[in-house]
């Protein structure tokens, strides 16, 4: 029995290296629709909910130059374009104040962004994905009134968004 075990034992070794033989160390996307920098326009906001131009296209430039995978890069020089647009805010109450039940205490805020990925053929521009749709929601407390606190918790918004569409970015298609 010893013996046998003996032989098999190193055919089991070499046939799990052979496994392993394929594999290679790279990054997320890496292949035929890998690329290295990213121009961000600069947000198109569609939606009721204002003030999310800047702080948006900020957070969404942060977001991409923090995965480590892309870099940031001037329109004529960029691998790829990305065009982001803020579609619609949807505003639904979470909870009711307890004292009146026709007020909110606490929303629950739904935004609808459309990103378009477009990358640089030659003098051309090819979308890689258009229209993709990512839905982001936050709960926001409404107890100093609900317009103070939407632009209270928009740079937050913003951040949510930003990292979505940057996960978006790097996923394997």
């Amino acid at each position: 029995m010893s013996r046998l075990l003996l032989a098999i034992s190193p055919l089991c070794v070499l046939a799990l290296l052979a496994g392993c033989a394929s594999y290679h160390l790279g990054q997320p996307g890496a292949g035929d629709e890998s690329y290295g920098s990213v121009y961000v326009k600069p947000i198109r906001n569609e939606s009721t909910f204002p003030l999310m131009k800047a702080s948006l296209t900020a957070s969404i430039r942060r977001a991409i130059s923090d995965t480590g995978f892309l870099s940031l890069s001037s329109e004529s020089a960029a691998d790829t374009i990305l065009e982001t647009r803020l579609v619609s805010v949807k505003r639904d109450i979470a909870a009711v104040s307890s004292i009146d039940v026709g007020r909110g205490r606490k929303y629950e805020l739904e935004f609808e962004t459309l990103c378009t990925l477009y990358r640089r053929s030659g003098n051309e521009l090819e979308p890689v994905f258009s229209d993709r749709r990512i839905i982001t929601k936050q709960d926001i407390f409404a107890d100093s009134g609900q317009v103070n606190a939407e632009h209270q918790a928009g740079p937050e918004i913003a951040r949510q968004i930003a990292r979505r569409i940057s996960d978006t970015l790097l996923d394997t298609w």
